[in-house]
């Protein structure tokens, strides 16, 4: 009976959540799919025109471009928030005095909204009243980058800004999987002659293989997504260098307003999404399994 009760209760807890996820993630994928096969501009009725969207998206340049700047802000993102966070990880599981107030030093960026880190970034790189350029000019560099202005600086400037914001989850995760790791192994190590590197790539690296997947999926796929940051900081110049996949949806969607056209990107990111994905836990987890 008290099962039963528990379960009513929960259902009530989880409807909210449910209703949210039908309408804003199934409803918009279900019609993902046969919206790619028409010409739409919201206004009109949906015209089907085969696979057009989809020969048009590849010799689309601006749609390579897109890919290409989002493939390589992934790969930045994804190596500095696993290797930050590793790091950030391991230090702040070590015994020392005042690690408490270090962990909340390291998760207050992740409070605050991806919009507003966004909103306090901009300011920061801003090239003639930003902090990071002020300091800069006190201390000699009579003329310092645009930092997003400059084509080649862009994208790694946003990056540092993400990792800034978001490594906060991938040090919870590594902090977690690291205490989780038995004393015991490290004791025995020691008393083999083992040194703390020998330790870290013996123990400590072979038993964070699952979470190092785990965190380098959730990068990937998220990054991939990016929106926010490109849309507060840079609205994907200069030059079209920080235009990602997300961002050329939203404006073929809401600008141009090709909807089919935009349903037809979403697709293809999606299936990408999916196979790196997929690739990764392949060359991770399942491995594992076949040996």
């Amino acid at each position: 009976m008290r099962a039963k009760v528990e379960g009513k209760t929960a259902f009530w807890f989880l409807l909210p959540y449910f209703f949210l996820y039908t309408l804003f993630f199934l409803i918009p994928f279900v019609t993902l799919i046969p919206i790619s096969f028409t010409k739409w501009n919201i206004i009109g009725t949906p015209k089907f025109v085969g696979i057009e969207n989809y020969t048009k998206l590849f010799g689309d340049n601006s749609f390579w471009k897109a890919l290409g700047n989002t493939v390589y802000y992934t790969v930045l993102v994804t190596i500095v928030l696993t290797v930050l966070g590793l790091l950030l990880g391991m230090l702040l599981n070590l015994k020392l005095k005042g690690r408490i107030f270090a962990r909340t030093i390291v998760l207050l960026p992740y409070v605050i909204s991806s919009a507003a880190a966004g909103i306090l970034w901009k300011w920061i790189y801003d090239k003639n009243f930003g902090i990071l350029n002020s300091y800069l000019r006190m201390i000699g560099v009579s003329s310092p980058p645009g930092w997003l202005s400059n084509p080649k600086l862009a994208i790694p400037s946003i990056v540092i800004m993400n990792s800034w914001w978001s490594v906060a989850f991938n040090t919870i995760v590594y902090l977690a999987a690291l205490q989780g790791i038995p004393e015991e192994l490290y004791e025995a190590a020691e008393m083999d002659g083992a040194g703390s590197l020998a330790k870290f790539r013996f123990i400590t690296l072979p038993l964070l293989r699952y979470t190092t997947v785990y965190v380098v999926v959730l990068c990937w796929a998220n990054s991939f997504q990016v929106f926010d940051e490109i849309y507060i900081m840079t609205q994907g110049g200069p030059v079209e260098s920080t235009v990602t996949l997300v961002f050329k949806i939203f404006t073929t969607a809401f600008n141009n307003f090709e909807i089919g056209y935009a349903s037809a990107i979403s697709a293809i990111t999606l299936i990408l999404i999916l196979l790196a994905s997929l690739f990764q836990l392949k060359m991770g987890v399942f491995q594992d399994e076949e040996k």
